[in-house]
């Protein structure tokens, strides 16, 4: 009778462990997913304050003043330059929330390359140099190294 407590006892042992093993299989998985779907959402998140800081500039006395910033930002009056400094504070600071998550693995090329490529563009121009000339002193010390070595695009409009 002693050898079939021992064989019961090693039986649940071996229950017991296996158990352990299924329990952090799944609760890998499930953080596996819980930091996919976190990652999803903080794409979103970027991504969507990016394209509201872009569309502001659907209203066409922002437009007309964006236009005229493009090659002639120091003949704009005190008003348009505010108008220019805060438009572009918008995409500058998604994109500086970008790049910080970017290196942080939290957002993937598929988002963050064409984020850049129109930043490079946007830096590209007059007005948006001289918005970051002015402003640069606002943003974190890595995405300041970041934009000043970034090659500029070229910004069209036809």
């Amino acid at each position: 009778m002693d050898l079939n407590w021992d064989a019961i006892g090693a039986i649940g042992e071996i229950t017991g462990a296996f158990a352990v093993v299924i329990s952090l299989v799944y609760l890998a998985s499930q953080i596996r997913n819980q930091n996919r779907e976190s990652r999803i959402a903080s794409m979103h998140e970027i991504t969507e304050a990016f394209r509201n800081a872009i569309t502001s500039f659907q209203d066409p006395q922002r437009a007309d003043v964006f236009t005229k910033a493009l090659n002639e930002f120091d003949v704009l009056d005190d008003s348009q330059r505010l108008l220019i400094h805060i438009n572009d504070a918008g995409p500058s600071k998604g994109l500086e929330e970008a790049y910080h998550q970017f290196e942080e693995h939290r957002l993937d090329d598929r988002m963050w390359k064409p984020m850049v490529m129109l930043y490079a563009d946007l830096m590209s121009t007059h007005g948006f140099r001289r918005v970051w000339e002015l402003r640069m002193h606002t943003y974190s010390d890595e995405f300041r190294v970041f934009v000043n070595h970034h090659d500029s695009g070229e910004y069209r409009l036809k």
